[in-house]
């Protein structure tokens, strides 16, 4: 009994997270900066949202309203990757996005749920709000 009680737990969320398609998810109003947010993500056992597939990114959308980020190296334009180490299969950019807009850089990315999810780039000293996820099987 024990021992099916670890694993129910090791395969669902914890409290206050949600689950989808084996994937745990938290969203946070609270507006940090990516470097702060990605921070706390970590301290959760997790990573700033990365997002596969078109059902994926509806959920997040319809779930969480706003999220950010995801990032790309220093020095290296419009190679953006997920910061969890999951290779870029999705994207949703916004017409002429990304277009790395201000000389300071647009390093980071955010969902605009407004514009029915629709990605774009900012400078990641934006304060936003955020979502985490956890990949399956990872205990919170």
């Amino acid at each position: 009994l024990i021992f099916l009680y670890e694993i129910i737990n090791y395969r669902g969320c914890a409290e206050g997270w949600m689950e989808f398609m084996g994937s745990c998810y938290i969203h946070f109003d609270e507006r940090e900066t990516w470097t702060s947010a990605e921070q706390h993500c970590q301290e959760l056992n997790s990573h700033l949202v990365s997002i596969s597939s078109q059902e994926e990114q509806e959920f997040v959308k319809s779930e969480f309203n706003l999220i950010s980020n995801k990032r790309h190296g220093p020095d290296v334009q419009n190679q953006f990757r997920w910061t969890d180490g999951s290779p870029l299969e999705y994207e949703n950019w916004r017409p002429n996005q990304p277009d790395n807009y201000f000389s300071t850089g647009e390093d980071c990315v955010v969902m605009i749920w407004h514009e029915d999810g629709k990605w774009n780039d900012v400078p990641c000293n934006y304060h936003l709000p955020f979502t985490c996820k956890s990949g399956p099987g990872k205990k919170k």
